[in-house]
């Protein structure tokens, strides 16, 4: 596979030694693409990710639970354009459905089948913690990838990562792993494997791909807390291209994924992506995202990222990444505007957080390691109860 009829804009890092790919600075996360009626449009989906193709894009990141699939097959649809051998696909295992050696096969054969290829470049295993460590090694998927390697399924492995450093040294160690993927930024540089775990990594040979770069949409302007978007005002300085420039200043990731869901967004950080590179982040830059930081980490209550993992998980249906948007709103405003008390109440009884049963299974998937039920109950407490939690 090679890197051709690209823009001369685009910025490529080596993948890590282990891997002879060049992939670009920027790359495409698939997992919140447009949507209508919640589900992915997929003209607007198509066309957003071959604008950022056409900008020297080369690597686009999906998975096996994405959507139900349907991000699988949008990035298929894609791809069909005209791109395949022109960019690299990563897409992930479900590890928290295996139990026994043998249950990859069949949810490889179906991602094959919705990629419409007989060869996956970059595959990894989802979402890797200390529960699912243990789905790993029970259904032998170590073995597995080194099996499929030599089948030729799969081009090189790894694994992407929701826990503590400790538990990414276990795993980073525990195999030959061509490339990881960490969650990382500038507010939570020290979080999940973090810094330590980034350069550990790094000096291994091991390739590092930076996936939620702006916290799920957190860390831009319209979703920031507006006492940590005045620090932005004031310095004049965009939000999100200096949050992207932060990851990009330092030498170890070879790829950022942002989930982009609007073409003014992926031109927005095409052309950020341009003058990105180690040392150009300007000493005014970083000291408002520190500023931002410890203001992020004072006055936001609960890390959510809006993935949605916790979701299916839900018995009962409660909406926990918007009950937890809501909550978080409401105490940075110093609890003084109704819109959020208004937003609240205009959610189906099953859908508020006082619906929750307290059972748990939500803990289970959540990267960021929210006690949610304990949330969901002071959230409730909160806006039905009459008072603070």
């Amino acid at each position: 596979m090679e890197i051709r009829n690209y823009r001369p804009t685009m910025r490529y890092r080596p993948f890590g030694t282990k891997t002879d790919v060049l992939v670009s600075m920027l790359g495409i996360g698939a997992m919140r693409l447009p949507a209508t009626d919640g589900k992915i449009d997929v003209p607007r989906s198509v066309d957003l990710i071959e604008t950022g193709f056409d900008g020297g894009i080369n690597y686009i990141d999906t998975a096996y639970a994405y959507n139900d699939g349907a991000s699988e097959q949008t990035v298929c649809r894609a791809l069909n354009n005209g791109w395949r051998g022109k960019v690299y696909v990563a897409t992930k295992m479900p590890v928290w459905e295996l139990e026994k050696p043998g249950d990859q096969d069949p949810r490889l054969q179906t991602q094959l089948a919705r990629l419409q290829t007989q060869r996956i470049d970059f595959y990894l295993l989802h979402s890797l913690n200390k529960r699912y460590w243990e789905n790993v090694l029970k259904s032998d998927s170590l073995a597995w990838l080194d099996a499929e390697k030599r089948r030729g399924r799969i081009r090189f492995a790894g694994f992407s990562f929701h826990d503590d450093i400790e538990m990414f040294k276990t795993i980073l160690d525990a195999y030959d792993w061509d490339f990881c993927q960490i969650q990382y930024n500038y507010a939570q540089h020290d979080i999940q494997a973090g810094t330590r775990g980034l350069r550990y990594a790094h000096n291994k040979g091991v390739g590092v791909a930076v996936m939620e770069p702006l916290f799920g949409g957190f860390l831009t302007g319209p979703q920031m807390p507006p006492g940590a978007n005045r620090l932005f005002e004031e310095a004049g300085i965009n939000p999100v291209s200096s949050a992207l420039r932060w990851v990009w200043n330092q030498p170890e990731p070879a790829v950022v994924l942002s989930g982009m869901n609007e073409k003014s967004q992926m031109r927005d950080n095409l052309h950020t992506v341009e003058t990105a590179d180690v040392g150009v982040l300007t000493g005014r830059e970083q000291q408002v995202l520190e500023k931002v930081c410890l203001y992020m980490r004072e006055n936001v209550p609960i890390p959510c990222s809006k993935c949605g993992y916790c979701l299916k998980s839900c018995p009962v249906g409660v909406k926990i990444p918007v009950m937890f948007d809501i909550y978080n709103k409401h105490l940075l405003v110093g609890r003084r505007h109704a819109l959020q008390p208004a937003l609240y109440k205009s959610n189906l009884p099953n859908e508020k957080a006082s619906a929750c049963i307290r059972c748990g299974a939500c803990k289970k998937h959540c990267p960021q390691s929210i006690d949610i039920p304990a949330w969901l109950e002071k959230v409730a407490a909160e806006f039905e109860k009459g008072g603070p939690a």
